[in-house]
């Protein structure tokens, strides 16, 4: 049986949410439940019965010497947790990067990054350390590789011809001029150096390698730049392209723009021994268990989108026009059989991985209370990490709740469904829920114009 977390996102025995938007909180709950990385690490790694468990492959407990490991993003300290706790007195040594210091339970050293564009300014630290830790590694040991949204900024180092700085000022242009955050991440995965674009696992030459990630649906391969995968020629290509239409060429330096050619900075392919990177958790996960909780409660569940890429506004829109589609179609009336319909989606606003969400998730929820046309409705935009931000955004808000008609959500301000930190990141979670209307109550008397 798998432990529980034991800083669980949500502690058990706590009563069911209450106040203005109970069903909102309880799917938030349930959506950061189902896609807990601490949870689905120890899924993917367990040791039973003489048997280790890694991934998809089984082999003997005694099969390796010594189990490293390496964890980095918003997710890295419950990653590691888990690693810990799966293989016990085995793990001999780790390092961990991610936006909050180690806990006492993690006896490894380990640095704070800070939200961000590109690589932060510990990120030669980190990529030194977790380059030293595969490097000494034999051909009797094991490398555990834990990623999640926000590693880029440990693993990113940038190009010849430029300093940190204008690597994160260039990224963050090429944002304003109307990259998403998987072009973003893209540029820095194809310009960045360090430990990104599959240069990680070259340091792993002879160990076996396991990856696990939880992504936010850009795909498991490049989450935190693709250390253990190398760049395709065809991302190369896509990237060229990329800044030709930022008009971003002109003020590249020589060497970072021949990166950009089919040739360029090549990196070999990964040792035979290091695994292709093993999703653990997903938007899909979240959007499951969220509906799920929806319908146990008598509501009838619907996807509105596995992921929504658009910035903040354009987010709004979508999924408003969506919820309204949806509700359309199911015709409600006073006679239906449920309780209503909740719509539900998974988004990341735009954003690259390991920058803050929170200026973004004030503007959709502005966005958004501006153009409900249904008053009974509900909708909220929750955090599926609670890692970064100020106490102004924090991991769970909420616009708008049945019954509550004159709620008003202004830039800075938002309800909030607490959830303790560093516990996954899977992106943004929507929820938007429309009640069966009611029956009038009996002796109420007709309007004189109904």
């Amino acid at each position: 049986m798998i432990g529980r977390f034991p800083w669980d996102p949500f502690p058990p025995g706590e009563p069911e949410p209450k106040g203005p938007d109970p069903l909102a909180s309880l799917a938030y709950r349930a959506a950061v439940t189902g896609a807990d990385a601490y949870r689905s690490v120890r899924l993917a790694l367990r040791r039973e019965s003489g048997t280790l468990r890694v991934g998809n492959r089984f082999v003997a407990d005694g099969r390796y010497r010594e189990v490293a490991f390496l964890a980095f993003g918003h997710a890295a300290n419950s990653m590691a947790l888990a690693a810990l706790h799966a293989i016990g007195d085995r793990l001999t040594q780790g390092f961990v990067a991610g936006p909050e210091p180690l806990p006492g339970e993690l006896p490894f050293h380990g640095i704070v990054l800070e939200p961000g564009w590109g690589g932060a300014p510990e990120a030669p630290a980190a990529v030194s350390a977790a380059t030293e830790i595969a490097s000494a590694l034999t051909e009797q040991d094991l490398l555990l590789v834990l990623l999640s949204p926000g590693a880029l900024r440990g693993l990113a180092l940038p190009p010849p011809g430029m300093t940190g700085e204008e690597f994160s000022t260039f990224l963050a242009v090429a944002h304003e001029r109307g990259a998403g955050g998987r072009e973003v991440a893209l540029l820095a995965r194809v310009l960045g150096t360090g430990g990104v674009g599959g240069r990680l696992a070259n340091a792993a030459l002879r160990c076996d390698v396991a990856t696990f990630t939880v992504e936010r649906g850009d795909g498991a391969a490049t989450v935190g730049g693709g250390p253990m995968q190398p760049v395709a020629p065809a991302e190369r290509v896509e990237a060229a392209a990329l800044v030709a239409r930022l008009g971003l060429r002109d003020s590249m330096p020589a060497p970072v723009a021949d990166a950009l050619t089919a040739g360029g900075d090549t990196v070999p392919a990964p040792p035979p021994r290091v695994g292709r990177p093993l999703l653990v958790a997903g938007p899909a996960d979240a959007l499951r268990s969220a509906a799920d909780a929806l319908f146990d409660k008598g509501w009838t569940s619907r996807l509105g989108f596995l992921q929504v890429r658009d910035g903040p506004e354009t987010s709004a829109d979508r999924f408003l026009a969506r919820t309204e589609e949806l509700t359309a179609a199911e015709g409600l009336t006073a006679e239906s059989r449920t309780k209503g319909v909740a719509t539900v989606a998974m988004m990341t606003l735009g954003l690259p991985e390991g920058v803050d969400e929170g200026p973004a998730l004030g503007r959709f929820l502005v966005r958004a209370q501006a153009g409900l046309r249904r008053r009974e409705m509900s909708l909220g935009l929750f955090r599926t990490s609670g890692v970064v931000g100020s106490d102004t955004f924090p991991a769970g808000a909420v616009v708008g709740a049945p019954g509550d008609l004159t709620a008003r959500t202004q830039p800075g301000r938002a309800r909030a469904t607490v959830m303790r930190r560093g516990i996954t990141d899977v992106g943004l979670l929507a929820v938007a829920l429309y009640p069966t209307p009611s029956l009038p109550e009996r002796g109420t008397a007709k309007r004189p114009d109904a």
